[in-house]
């Protein structure tokens, strides 16, 4: 005899109802697999993007903090010992906030190989020092095979430009720094000017 309350009834409504065929299902695993891969695609996406705006941030941050320590310094010098475009040297006298026992030179040079602005500090001295070697200030300066990421542009006690390699060092009272970073393939150029001591 058969036990009717072991045995359960199928509502009405599921009575004719049929299970999904293999080719629906192989549809929504396709819609699924296209969705979940289009939203990979967009974290994919903004984590580099983020990854690529905190490394151009920080590069900024690093050639503006450069290009202020090289103005404070200039705006203490006497007079320029050596010029051209893509570096300057500068005589510092001593009893100011950089040479409180001596005076002494520093060059600011652009390093097309290593991608830097460098900064070298030699005793106080006659002739151009050599401005390939120094401690680098800023990285990412320029582009390998492009134009210098560094440049100078001299001025008169009036204002007139002496341009990039000056004739008269003497008459040098103003110079201006032209640095462009390059990273990423974003580049950003900053500028600052800076008169010098007493001129």
């Amino acid at each position: 005899m058969i036990n009717r309350s072991r045995v359960r009834v199928l509502p009405a409504s599921l009575r004719g109802a049929q299970g999904a065929t293999l080719i629906e299902l192989v549809v929504a695993l396709s819609l699924l697999t296209l969705v979940l891969g289009s939203i990979y695609a967009l974290v994919a996406v903004g984590g580099r993007s983020a990854r690529t705006t905190n490394d151009f941030l920080q590069t900024q941050a690093h050639v503006r903090a450069a290009l202020d320590n090289m103005v404070d310094e200039i705006r203490w010098a006497q007079a320029v010992t050596c010029a051209s475009a893509t570096a300057v040297t500068l005589s510092v006298p001593q009893d100011t906030p950089f040479s409180l026992t001596s005076p002494y030179r520093v060059t600011f040079a652009y390093d097309a190989d290593a991608l830097t602005v460098t900064r070298r500090e030699d005793e106080a001295g006659i002739g151009c020092p050599d401005s390939t070697t120094g401690r680098p200030l800023a990285y990412f300066i320029g582009r390998a095979g492009g134009p210098a990421g560094l440049a100078f542009e001299y001025f008169d006690a009036s204002g007139v430009s002496l341009g990039s390699e000056p004739a008269g060092l003497g008459s040098v009272a103003r110079v201006r720094m032209t640095v462009t970073s390059v990273r990423d393939r974003v580049s950003r150029t900053f500028a600052g000017d800076a008169a010098l001591r007493a001129r």
